[in-house]
C-alpha cells in the first residue's frame, strides 16, 4: 500500500502523504498510539512546544527517505549522532516559526482547496475517481479521522504557500546571467612545463638499512587485517513465495475476490534510465547508451549501471504498470505515444531530469478472462501468502535465534531454512551479504565476535532479513618484512622522486620570477606551448585546468605563472597569458533558460533562508538536548 503511494501522487504532496500515512508501527508499537502522546518537550519556540512524539516522528520520516533516496548505501550509523538529530530539529523549529509567520501575514487555506487537493491525490483515487471510503480507510490506520488529517494537509499547505511566496519573489536579471556565462564560457591562454618524477628515480638510492627502518617505524601499516567469516540463516518474500503451493480452485477465487485489478483502464509498464545534472552531458549521455541498446546491450543491464534513480535502478530500471494522468505529463506522453513493446524513446526531459524510456508492456482496457491473467494471478497470490508468512516467521527468527543464542540450528530447523557460510572478510567488506555495512558492523560488535551469540535480525530491506553467528576469526596479523619489502622499497623510491621533482620545479619558479624566460628552463618534450583552453577543455588534465583558472587575471604585459606537485609525482608549472571571457551571446536559449532556472531556485533557498533567520532572530527558542 505504501509502495503503491509512493509510486501514485506526486510532488511535495506526495511526501506530505508517504509522511502521514506510513508512520511506523514498528518504532514505538501499536501501543503507543493507544496510550497517547507523551507529554516531554524536546523544545519550545515562543512558548509553543514541540513533544517527543512529533520529533521521533520526524526523525524517522527523514530517515526513511533516505533509506528509499540512497538505497544500497543507506547506512543506519548516519542518524546516530547528535548533528543529524539536532538537524531534524531545526526544520520543525523553521516549519513552526514558518507556520507562526503565514498566520501574521493572513494567509488562508480554504476548504474548497483542501478538498481539491485530497479528492485529486491519486493514493485516494479507485479507477481515476476520488474514492472517500479508501480515503478514510487509509488514514484511519494511523489513526487519524478525515479532520485530524486535513488539519495537518492545511498547516503543511499554509507553510509551503509562504515558502513558495518568499522564493518565487526572487528576480534573476539578464545582466546577472550575461556575468555568469562570461565566467562560465571563459578561456585562457594557458602553456605549462612538466618536471617528470620518473626522470628523477634514476637518482635515488634505497639501502636495505633504510628500507628496514621504514619498515620497524610504519609497522602499523602492515598488517593483515583481521577477518571472520558468519554463518546465516535469510528469510525473504522472495524466496517464501517460491513455496507457496498452487491450488486452481484457490487462484479462481483470489480472481473473483480481486477482479478489480484484473479490469480498468489501459496501463503501461515502462523502464527507464534517469539521468540528472547538467542538460548538455545528460543528452550525451543518453545517446551513448542508446546506441549500445541498438547494439545489442540489454537496457535492464545498462539501467543498473547508469540510471539516476536507485529505486528502480536495482530493478533494471522498472516502474511498473501505470495508466494516464499519474506520471510526469511529458515521460506520460512518450510512454503511451509508442506502439510497440520493446521500442525505446529518445531523450525526454522532465523536472527530475532526462530519461530513456522502454516500453515493457501494455494492458487493455478490457478486464482479462482468469486464463489471460493466470500468471499475473498466481503471482499476486503467491506474493500475497508469503507476506502473510514472512511476517510470521519473522517473529519466530527474532524469537527463536534469542532463545536459543549459541547456534543457528534450532532457528534454521524450525523454520526449514539453509545455513550459509561467507568467506573470510574485513571490517572493509566482502562479497554477497558481506558487503552491506550493516551486516559488516553486526558481524564484528561484541556479542556476535567476542561472545559468540546469535545476532539479532538485520533488516537488509523490508522484505529480506539476516541473522548472523560467527563460523571462525582469523586475529590481525603482522605482514612478514620479506613480503612487502620491495613495495616499500618503491614506495620510498616513489616519494624521493617526488621530492627532487618538486624541488626542481620550485626552483624553476624562483627564476621565472626573477625575469627567466620558461621557454627556456625546459626542453621541447617536457614544455607545452601556449594553446586556449575552456574549463572543460578534454585536452589537458583537470588539474592543469584548475590551476590555471584559480590564478588571477594576468596584466597585459605579464603572465601569471603558478606550480604544483600532481597526484602522479610530477611538478607542473603552469603559465596563463590572457582571458578571455565568454560570450552570453553564443549561448542557446536553452542553456539561458536553464541557467536563470538554476539561478531563480538558488537565490529563492537564499532568501527563505534569510527570511527564516531573522524568525529565529526574533524568536525565543529553548532546546532541551537531553530530551532528543
Amino acid at each position: 500500500m505504501l509502495q503503491f503511494i509512493r509510486d501514485q501522487a506526486q510532488g511535495w504532496v506526495a511526501w506530505l502523504i508517504v509522511g502521514l500515512i506510513s508512520i511506523p508501527f514498528a518504532l514505538w508499537g501499536v501501543n503507543s498510539y493507544l496510550t497517547g502522546p507523551s507529554d516531554i518537550v524536546v523544545a519550545t519556540v515562543n512558548g509553543e512546544p514541540i513533544k517527543q512524539t512529533e520529533y521521533q516522528q520526524a526523525f524517522q520520516q527523514y530517515r526513511d527517505r533516505m533509506r528509499e533516496t540512497m538505497g544500497e548505501r543507506f547506512d543506519p550509523a548516519m542518524f546516530e549522532g547528535l548533528a543529524v538529530k539536532q538537524s531534524v530539529l531545526d526544520g520543525l523549529i523553521d516549519q513552526k516559526l514558518l507556520l507562526t509567520a503565514s498566520n501574521k501575514l493572513g494567509q488562508r487555506i480554504s476548504d474548497r482547496d483542501i478538498n481539491r487537493l485530497i479528492q485529486s491525490t491519486p493514493a485516494f483515487q479507485s479507477g481515476g475517481s476520488f474514492d472517500s471510503e479508501r480515503y478514510r480507510m487509509m488514514i484511519a490506520r494511523v489513526g487519524l479521522s478525515p479532520a485530524g488529517y486535513e488539519s495537518q494537509l492545511r498547516i503543511d499547505l499554509l507553510r509551503q504557500q509562504l515558502t513558495n511566496n518568499i522564493q518565487q519573489s526572487t528576480l534573476v536579471t539578464q545582466y546577472g546571467v550575461d556575468n555568469i556565462l562570461r565566467l562560465e564560457k571563459q578561456t585562457r591562454d594557458v602553456a605549462y612545463g612538466v618536471i617528470s618524477a620518473q626522470s628523477q628515480l634514476e637518482q635515488v638510492e634505497v639501502t636495505d638499512q633504510e628500507i628496514r627502518d621504514f619498515y620497524d617505524a610504519n609497522k602499523i601499516n602492515y598488517m593483515a587485517p583481521e577477518r571472520v567469516a558468519v554463518d546465516y540463516i535469510e528469510l525473504s518474500i522472495g524466496e517464501l513465495a517460491k513455496t507457496v503451493e498452487i491450488d486452481e480452485t484457490v487462484l479462481q477465487q483470489f480472481y473473483v475476490d480481486n477482479q478489480d485489478q484484473f479490469v480498468g483502464p489501459e496501463q503501461r509498464r515502462a523502464s527507464h534510465i534517469l539521468i540528472e545534472g547538467d542538460e548538455k552531458e545528460a543528452l550525451e549521455l543518453l545517446a551513448t547508451i542508446k546506441q549500445r541498446i541498438e547494439n545489442g546491450e540489454d537496457f535492464a543491464v545498462l539501467a543498473m549501471e547508469f540510471s539516476s534513480d536507485a529505486d528502480s535502478a536495482s530493478e533494471g530500471g522498472d516502474l511498473g504498470l501505470f495508466q494516464r494522468d499519474v506520471m510526469d505529463p511529458a515521460f506520460e506522453e512518450a510512454v503511451f505515444s509508442m506502439t510497440t513493446v520493446g521500442d525505446v524513446s529518445e531523450s525526454v526531459k522532465t523536472e527530475f531530469g532526462f530519461h530513456l524510456i522502454k516500453l515493457t508492456g501494455i494492458e487493455a482496457s478490457e478486464g482479462q478472462s482468469y486464463s489471460d491473467a493466470r500468471e499475473e494471478i498466481e503471482r499476486l497470490y503467491r506474493n500475497e501468502q508469503a507476506e502473510e508468512l514472512f511476517y510470521e516467521q519473522a517473529e519466530l527468527l527474532a524469537d527463536l535465534s534469542y532463545e536459543n543464542p549459541d547456534n543457528l540450528d534450532v532457528t534454521a530447523e524450525d523454520l526449514s531454512l539453509t545455513i550459509k557460510t561467507t568467506d573470510a572478510f574485513t571490517r572493509n567488506g566482502g562479497t554477497g551479504i558481506s558487503s552491506d555495512k550493516k551486516v559488516i558492523d553486526i558481524a564484528f560488535s561484541e556479542d556476535v565476535l567476542n561472545n559468540d551469540l546469535n545476532s539479532t535480525v538485520i533488516e537488509l530491506t523490508k522484505s529480506h532479513l539476516l541473522v548472523l553467528h560467527k563460523n571462525n576469526y582469523i586475529a590481525a596479523s603482522q605482514l612478514p618484512f620479506d613480503s612487502i619489502s620491495p613495495a616499500i622499497k618503491e614506495q620510498i623510491r616513489f616519494e624521493r622522486a617526488r621530492d627532487m621533482a618538486r624541488d626542481k620545479g620550485e626552483a624553476i619558479m624562483a627564476q621565472l620570477k626573477s625575469g627567466d624566460l620558461a621557454e627556456t628552463l625546459f626542453d621541447d618534450k617536457s614544455w607545452h606551448d601556449v594553446q586556449q583552453y575552456s574549463r572543460t577543455s578534454s585536452e589537458v588534465s583537470n588539474q592543469v585546468l584548475q590551476q590555471a583558472f584559480s590564478v588571477s587575471k594576468p596584466a597585459s604585459d605579464n603572465a601569471q605563472f603558478t606550480g604544483f606537485t600532481a597526484s602522479n609525482g610530477n611538478y607542473i608549472v603552469v603559465k596563463v597569458t590572457a582571458v578571455h571571457d565568454g560570450n552570453p551571446e553564443e549561448a542557446s536559449q536553452e542553456d539561458r533558460d536553464g541557467l536563470q532556472s538554476y539561478l531563480a531556485r538558488s537565490n529563492g533557498a537564499s532568501e527563505l533562508q534569510a527570511f527564516i533567520d531573522s524568525l529565529k532572530a526574533d524568536a525565543d527558542i529553548e532546546i532541551l538536548a537531553e530530551n532528543l
